[in-house]
């Protein structure tokens, strides 16, 4: 038996159309973590950072280094935590200088869909950090939900 090329097309046509009905349109690996947007800066100007630092999460009283020797960076997304209402983040610079910053806030669950269940996003209330190099947190947007807003902005004493 001869398969003609329409047949051949239209077998082809209807296995992509099932193929493509299968898809949901989610990727629930992607988007399951809301991350918290942390902007450097020195004045009004975006700082890059010129020396290494290394950036660490405090949970539990475990220390989880997010960042070792990191040095250009103009910014940091880090996750926050959904069992604790308030996050530590140490910044240690060279020559044995640490900043510690408090981040308090609260969790909110909300349902994305049926297919990837809940996730977390948070709300920041209050901010409270060192003073060895930071000058001042702002909190730019206080809701951390998946979209690329800056939350926080760090500004570093001139």
């Amino acid at each position: 038996m001869r398969i003609t090329g329409n047949i051949l097309f239209g077998i082809c046509a209807a296995l992509t159309l099932m193929l493509a009905a299968c898809d949901n349109g989610y990727d629930c690996s992607i988007n399951n973590v809301a991350y918290n947007r942390i902007g450097f800066y020195s004045g009004s100007e975006k700082l890059e950072f010129p020396e290494p630092l290394s950036i660490s999460l405090v949970v539990n009283g475990n220390d989880s280094i997010i960042a070792a020797d990191a040095q250009g960076e103009e910014e940091i997304a880090l996750p926050m935590s959904y069992t604790h209402e308030c996050d530590t983040v140490v910044f240690r610079y060279s020559g044995n200088i640490a900043d510690t910053i408090f981040v308090s806030h609260r969790n909110i669950v909300y349902y994305q869909s049926m297919e990837c269940g809940t996730v977390m996003y948070h709300r920041i209330g209050e901010v409270r950090h060192t003073r060895a190099l930071i000058d001042s947190v702002a909190i730019m947007h206080n809701f951390v939900n998946f979209d690329a807003n800056e939350n926080l902005r760090i500004y570093f004493a001139q």
